[in-house]
């Protein structure tokens, strides 16, 4: 059983843990050609096939066509510290909320690689 003051505590941990971390379905909508510039620092690794960064020793992954939503959360995970590379961590940091969207709009649409 619950103890009554730890029952009145909950509700108020769930909406602390709801305001703390954002979803891709929360950005704002994304367009694809200002992502394209957006993007573009991108290439330096998920652009190259087989490439593997030197730390951590990490297979980068290729991620033009990926899920939209997908590459929103991703990035917004790397942002929020929940995804611990230090690269992708720096790099989220600097990236808004539109940012993100954007760069996962294009990212999903591209047909080649970023």
């Amino acid at each position: 059983m619950i103890h009554p003051f730890r029952m009145r505590l909950l509700p108020a941990f769930l909406l602390l843990g709801l305001g703390v971390t954002a979803t891709a379905a929360e950005l704002p909508a994304g367009d694809a050609d200002r992502g394209r510039t957006k993007a573009y620092t991108c290439r330096g690794c998920h652009g190259i096939p087989g490439y593997r960064n030197v730390y951590p020793h990490y297979h980068v992954p290729l991620i033009a066509g990926q899920n939209e939503a997908y590459l929103a959360q991703a990035l917004l995970s790397y942002r929020e510290g929940r995804r611990r590379h230090p690269t992708m961590r720096a790099q989220g940091l600097t990236l808004s909320d539109q940012d993100i969207a954007d760069i996962a709009a294009f990212l999903a649409r591209a047909g080649e690689r970023p």
